[in-house]
């Protein structure tokens, strides 16, 4: 960067979280926007973040097996597919059920669609398919998430994901 290079913004200070638990958050802007919107568009990155952590845990994105550039983006286009597929059944789910698709969790809709997938393939009729759809999303409509009026007394269990690679052979 050059000797005097700048940018112009603001810096905002806002206390958030709710009770005992409040937090200062910094957030430095270029916008022009009143402070509280800016702070509600930061607050809709977190949807970006676990929209990620869905796309890498969930639909298995973390690790791409794949040895070639062209088996790469199939399965990158693959594992896209699938999650949009979900994201799918969770909002028409939600729009069903009157809910938000955010209520939805994720991987309740994933392993909804796994298991109905094999009877929407085999419906004999597009009357037995639209039974089996409708099926699809009030089941997958089951799976919201709970509504907590205050924070876990505890902190949140977390598994613990190892990578361990095998011993290196020795070659002959």
């Amino acid at each position: 960067m050059p000797a005097g290079a700048s940018v112009a913004g603001r810096l905002i200070a806002a206390r958030i979280g709710r009770g005992k638990s409040q937090e200062w958050l910094y957030v430095f802007t270029t916008l022009e926007l009143p402070w509280e919107q800016v702070l509600a568009l930061y607050g809709k990155r977190w949807n970006i973040e676990t929209d990620l952590r869905s796309l890498k845990r969930t639909v298995q994105l973390h690790h791409v097996a794949a040895r070639n550039e062209s088996m790469m983006e199939k399965e990158l286009l693959t594992a896209v597919a699938a999650y949009n597929l979900v994201r799918a059944v969770m909002a028409l789910a939600a729009r069903r059920h009157n809910l938000s698709p955010r209520q939805l969790s994720f991987t309740f809709a994933l392993n909804v669609v796994s298991a109905s997938w094999h009877r929407l393939q085999s419906a004999p009729d597009a009357d037995a398919y639209q039974r089996e759809v409708f099926g699809l999303l009030d089941a997958a409509a089951e799976g919201v998430h709970p509504n907590r009026k205050k924070r876990r007394s505890f902190p949140r269990a977390t598994w613990h994901r190892r990578h361990s690679f095998p011993a290196r052979k020795e070659s002959q």
